[in-house]
């Protein structure tokens, strides 16, 4: 079984470090940068930026059972309002006892997901691991999504049928729904990642074939992954997620809406142990490797825009860079390497313009548009979950009883959803519109942002845009 393994901890500042080393040692035959290795960046050719070898669903040492005995009873502990006082009952761990990576990652996910009260048992091991990690002390999309997953049948295929979430907040089906979702579209982007990475040597070596061969495996598993979204309506009532499951997904940053005017108090952290206040983005599907990577891949560019208009500006889109920060140390990196040493889009448009009537050339641009079509194809379902998820429930309202919602929400009659559905299909454009201003849980403009992405995708494409 293929492992990944770490790569170095890297720190926000080092970035720009890496870069310059990187340059230094390029290959002297060629004065390139060398192609990224996946596996130097805790990357599996298998699964992707989610860890081959599974998350760990316990921490193995006796120490850390404090946390583990109350995310066996997060759930009640919520509903009953006794989680404070639990938290507030630990001790204060040393974090220098998780001697892994994997049990790091454990043990951020289960501070993340037990935090946003921030006691100092909580707030202090919760920063020590997340400086380890190099990683934003926060709910982020790896806490919950990249390192929050095992297998059904250990022996299965890594899908999303045989795939469940280890530890959620509300103990709904539909966050463990929600959540998995999101794991099975970072396992099946996995195998494409391999084949770009081997595009790049193939158009170094300038062997169109070669190009054209990884090509067609990268877009077999991009395909996969456009169709794996859409799976989210299956079992992840909207009404359940926006009412119960959004707020904890919701960081401390751009939230005085929800009472928090001056961030999160993390107590027993600063400077002398004063109580230091922190402000964080929420979790995102924005801070997943995955889609950056492709975009570096694919030559999509985002650019950053004025504020309620489309006009767009020459600089890179900031909130997109700001994400990055609560990406896995290693991917940041990855991303970094990637960025100077992506090469398809400019062989492709070369071919195209020194050799447009060849049939290999042909075959090129027609199986690259094809890959790019389906991160667009992903984009425009991103843009529909969000319609259905948020923009639809703002405007509704909570439905009658939705304090409990494993009881109320779960008894909707299926014509009555039908409805629902066929409403938001018909009135998708005017949704989207009506979405101005909404902010996502990352505390970005939902649609002006979200809309952005998916048609700077298109852009990147060779010839005409495909037709659906």
């Amino acid at each position: 079984m293929l492992t990944a393994t770490a790569a170095p901890t890297l720190h926000l500042h080092q970035e720009e470090k890496l870069t310059s080393e990187s340059q230094s040692q390029s290959n002297a035959a060629d004065g390139l940068l060398p192609v990224p290795v996946l596996e130097d960046y805790d990357i599996s050719p298998v699964t992707g930026f989610a860890p081959h070898d599974q998350p760990l669903p316990r921490l193995p040492q006796s120490y850390f059972q404090p946390w583990e005995e109350t995310m066996d009873q997060l759930n009640h502990f919520i509903d009953s309002r006794q989680l404070r006082s639990k938290v507030d009952q630990w001790p204060i761990l040393d974090v220098t006892q998780l001697t892994t990576l994997r049990e790091r990652q454990r043990a951020y996910v289960l501070l993340c997901i037990v935090a946003h009260t921030i006691p100092e048992p909580l707030a202090v091991p919760w920063v020590a691991v997340s400086d380890i990690l190099d990683i934003a002390p926060v709910l982020t999309y790896a806490s919950n999504n990249l390192w929050n997953w095992k297998l059904k049948d250990s022996k299965g295929p890594f899908e999303l049928d045989n795939l469940e979430t280890l530890s959620t907040m509300t103990g709904t089906k539909d966050e463990d729904w929600f959540d998995i979702v999101s794991a099975s579209i970072e396992i099946a982007a996995g195998p494409a990642f391999k084949a770009l990475v081997d595009s790049i040597h193939s158009v170094r070596a300038d062997n169109i074939r070669a190009v054209i061969e990884n090509l067609h495996l990268a877009h077999t598993q991009l395909d996969k992954v456009s169709k794996l979204l859409p799976r989210m309506f299956e079992n992840c009532d909207p009404a359940v997620f926006y009412w119960k499951i959004r707020k904890y997904l919701s960081g401390s940053e751009g939230t005085a809406g929800l009472g928090l005017f001056d961030g999160l108090e993390y107590r027993g952290v600063g400077v002398n142990n004063i109580n230091e206040r922190r402000y964080y983005m929420g979790a995102t599907a924005g801070q997943s490797s995955t889609f950056p990577a492709l975009d570096y891949f694919f030559g999509v560019t985002h650019h950053e825009r004025d504020n309620n208009s489309a006009n767009t500006k020459p600089a890179s889109n900031a909130l997109l860079l700001k994400m990055r920060a609560y990406m896995p140390a290693p991917h940041r990196a990855f991303l970094n390497h990637l960025a100077q040493t992506a090469n398809l889009r400019p062989y492709v448009l070369s071919k195209t313009a020194s050799d447009p009537e060849s049939q290999d050339v042909q075959e090129l641009i027609k199986i690259f548009d094809a890959c790019v079509h389906c991160i667009k194809l992903f984009r425009d379902t991103h843009i529909q979950v969000v319609t259905r998820y948020i923009l639809t429930q703002t405007k509704r309202g909570p439905p009658e009883g939705w304090e409990d919602y494993r009881v109320k929400v779960e008894d909707q009659s299926p014509s009555a959803v039908t409805k629902a559905v066929g409403e938001e299909k018909s009135t998708l454009e005017e949704k989207e519109e009506e979405g101005a201003g909404m902010k996502g849980t990352g505390g970005s403009e939902l649609m002006p942002f979200l809309k952005g992405n998916r048609d700077e995708t298109n852009a990147a494409k060779i010839v005409a845009p495909i037709k659906k």
